[in-house]
């Protein structure tokens, strides 16, 4: 199943995902893996940057997400309106899609930290509060520091996920859209203003380190998600269209320039971290918007579409796969001072976390989404059918 040869873009099909999403996605998680992969393998000099780089894997999901939420609730509103049992209804599905699998995650990574606290003697692991699993449980946890990144790693992602499920409805309400898009570039401004002052509030430097709790917060984060918004707005009904050589050249030669400058700014020179994701969210807009030729080539195959239908587990359980292997590193005494380390620790990896996600999303994800969709389907038709 592949997308028109026309063009690297096509509308949403009800028989088929959109192939260029799922290898977008699978090059999203590919850098997550990667930037922690580099953790482990205490990567240094141009593997370290490389790797480093992975992080902003995340904003690409960011930027993937908005495109595919605003496809489906689009497409759900125009089902079943916009009634309040509507809305509620379509966020229905967007929790059966997140919460079983991050719930199980919620509940295993305190035991493995705790376990892992108690075998080093207090050396490595943490001690996780239950209010702090709760927050997460309630995915409240982008709000409150000591929960954001501390359950479950790398979940502080899905707690700006979660959050922006919810504004979903009240963005739809702002008409005309031209207005919408105004409200939405002006947020912008807004979100990374309240990032910079609450920074100098609490730490006295508007300075926002990388992968500090201001910088994994809702507002600094939304901005990549809002881009993503916009370019839905201006350009979804298009999305398929193909376009003009030189629109494609200027789009991605301006993805080339914002890459390189959310690098600098980011995890090359950190000058100015926080500013990061929301200009790399700028520059992912524009790899979109020129995905064809060369780019479409290099981005969408057949293993990059696998490792994107996989992402979600992929992204919770890696973390496992790379604690596991720490561990045997660490029994068998292996070096890893070689700065190409990284390659087969990233490779097994990828290997042994993609096994391990067929089968969470066989077991937990599929039947969890599908049973969402069910009861989401139940719930807005049982008003209509009282009626």
């Amino acid at each position: 199943m592949s997308a028109p040869e026309s063009s690297s873009l096509s509308p949403p099909r009800a028989s088929r995902r959109l192939d260029w999403l799922d290898a977008l996605r699978g090059w999203a998680v590919f850098g997550v893996v990667l930037v922690h992969s580099g953790h482990l393998a205490k990567s240094f000099g141009f593997a370290g940057q490389v790797s480093a780089a992975g992080q902003y894997g995340v904003q690409l999901f960011f930027l993937i997400s908005a495109l595919t939420i605003s496809m489906t609730y689009e497409s759900h509103i125009g089902q079943y309106g916009t009634t309040p049992r509507s809305q509620f209804a379509w966020f229905i599905k967007r929790f059966f899609r997140i919460a079983p699998l991050y719930y199980l995650a919620a509940l295993f990574y305190p035991v493995e930290n705790y376990a892992k606290y108690i075998a080093t003697r207090h050396h490595l692991g943490l001690q996780i509060s239950v209010p702090n699993i709760l927050a997460n449980l309630t995915f409240l946890h982008t709000w409150i520091p000591s929960a954001n990144n501390t359950v479950v790693p790398g979940g502080w992602s899905i707690g700006v996920e979660m959050f922006f499920y919810g504004l979903v409805p009240f963005i739809w309400l702002i008409l005309p859209i031209r207005r919408r898009i105004a409200v939405l570039l002006f947020s912008i401004a807004g979100l990374l203003t309240i990032t910079l002052l609450v920074s100098k509030a609490f730490t006295q430097t508007y300075y926002v380190e990388d992968n500090s709790y201001l910088y994994y917060w809702f507002p600094a984060e939304a901005p990549t998600i809002i881009f993503g918004l916009i370019f839905f707005f201006l350009y979804g009904k298009n999305l398929g269209n193909p376009i003009s050589r030189s629109a494609t050249a200027l789009s991605q030669i301006g993805f080339v320039f914002l890459l390189a400058a959310g690098l600098y700014v980011g995890t090359v020179k950190e000058v100015a971290p926080v500013l990061a994701p929301t200009i790399l969210g700028a520059a992912f807009v524009l790899m979109i918007f020129g995905l064809q030729g060369w780019m479409k080539h290099i981005a969408v195959h057949p293993l990059s579409i696998f490792l994107g239908r996989i992402s979600f587990s992929v992204y919770i359980l890696h973390f496992v796969v790379l604690d596991a292997m720490a561990f045997v590193l660490q029994k068998l005494h292996i070096n890893r001072s070689s700065e190409l380390a990284i390659i087969p620790i990233a490779a097994a990896t990828l290997i042994i976390t993609s096994g391990l996600a067929l089968l969470s999303k066989r077991i937990v994800e599929d039947p969890a989404i599908k049973y969402g969709h069910q009861l989401s389907r139940q719930f807005v038709l049982g008003r209509t059918q009282a009626h």
